[in-house]
């Protein structure tokens, strides 16, 4: 379910790409750092499209440029063959923590945006986050399956940026955020049976 069910066929696509950052020798670690560079900027262009409601067309892009990052970082690493690779997948997942929280975070001090509802959506994500890592910890697979996941909410955040650039309504950004949080929700008992199922086998 979700868009990790097309994975495949978007690293098929990153290929060329790849091949370019493999011959240039260019390291995940590199790939994580600037994917959570491009999240911060991300989430400054959201807290200052209240002033400048233009800023909202770079969203969609990067989100679009953070998830080929997410995903090129580990198609490169198997290319070249790099040594501690299990510190590399920690090093992955905790910037994509920070990429979460420096995007989500802009929402809490929008005056637009309900507080309470940004902060708990952020706190439901990587509490989603935690469980799908937890399960690989405990012996399971890494869940990626649900109804959502990471790349799934950069294309729902770059559908609802437009349209509240189009209609320049902020509001709409607490319905974005509520169907996040619901999605999430689901993803995550979603998640929490698909790993209870594994590790009780």
């Amino acid at each position: 379910m979700g868009i990790y069910s097309i994975k495949p066929l978007f690293q098929k696509s990153l290929a060329p790409l790849k091949r370019i950052l493999v011959k240039w020798k260019v390291s995940p670690t590199a790939i994580n750092l600037l994917a959570l560079l491009i999240s911060i900027s991300g989430g400054l262009a959201i807290y200052y499209s209240q002033y400048y409601i233009i800023l909202l067309i770079y969203v969609p892009f990067m989100a679009f440029i953070r998830t080929a990052l997410n995903a090129l970082d580990g198609l490169v690493a198997r290319e070249l063959k790099v040594k501690n690779q299990k510190f590399g997948e920690v090093l992955n997942e905790f910037t994509d923590r920070l990429s979460d929280i420096s995007i989500f975070s802009a929402f809490i001090f929008m005056p637009q945006v309900n507080t309470y509802l940004a902060s708990a959506t952020l706190v439901i994500i990587l509490t989603n986050s935690y469980l799908s890592i937890l399960s690989k910890a405990a012996g399971g697979k890494r869940q990626y399956g649900g109804l959502v996941g990471k790349a799934d909410r950069m294309i729902y955040l770059g559908i609802f940026s437009i349209i509240v650039l189009i209609t320049s309504n902020f509001n709409i950004l607490n319905y974005f955020l509520a169907f996040i949080s619901l999605a999430t929700i689901i993803t995550l008992i979603q998640r929490f049976i698909a790993t209870k199922g594994e590790l009780y086998r």
